[in-house]
């Protein structure tokens, strides 16, 4: 008799055990949560991790991301030798090596929409969500409107030129050399022009 009152006890504690994790788990009852709240399969959700476009408590700066130090070369990467003003000289020395194949258009599809949309939006005119989603408080001046990549000055100018426009920077914009490599800067090339042409055909 007393084995089984044992048993029986057991068994009910180990279940209301079970339903209580299940309960937390599921937020059915809530605790005010000061730290890691107890999960029965973590998954690493809950870490200290940056997220995208997020600002981080963690550098001085609240950035997540972190500039290359100062006269350091990526591995796989390579320095721009030329400042943002001398875009006479990259007109002799920028070449494209790559031709406009669906891989290589793919590719500088790819790089588009991770690095350049927020500000120039998906279809290039300069209308990302940097302009249309961002919040101003009472007195605050809004971001300046980025370059339209479809206008007619941008169709004029040379492949070399929008490659050394990547590399060096221009005005606002900051040079993406340090986060693409060459290859995926030329790819952009070939992809700003897709986009130029789909906009003039849309016309």
């Amino acid at each position: 008799m007393n084995k089984n009152i044992l048993k029986w006890s057991l068994m009910i504690f180990s279940s209301l055990l079970l339903i209580g994790a299940i309960m937390l788990q599921t937020g059915v009852i809530k605790f005010y949560r000061a730290f890691q709240p107890f999960e029965i399969i973590a998954d690493m959700d809950n870490q200290i991790k940056p997220s995208p476009q997020k600002e981080s408590s963690f550098f001085a700066d609240s950035s997540s991301f972190r500039s290359a130090i100062e006269n350091t070369v990526p591995k796989f990467g390579s320095k721009y030798h030329l400042t943002d003003l001398e875009y006479e000289e990259a007109e002799f020395e920028n070449k494209n090596p790559l031709e406009p194949t669906e891989r290589v258009l793919a590719r500088g599809k790819n790089r588009f929409e991770t690095f350049c949309v927020p500000c120039h939006n998906y279809d290039g005119k300069g209308n990302g969500v940097i302009i249309t989603k961002v919040k101003l408080k009472e007195g605050e001046e809004g971001f300046p409107a980025p370059a339209n990549l479809t206008r007619e000055f941008t169709r004029t100018i040379s492949d070399a030129r929008i490659f050394h426009i990547l590399s060096a920077g221009q005005n606002l914009m900051f040079p993406v050399n340090y986060k693409l490599s060459e290859t995926d800067r030329w790819a952009l090339v070939h992809y700003i022009r897709k986009l130029q042409k789909d906009s003039y055909i849309q016309k």
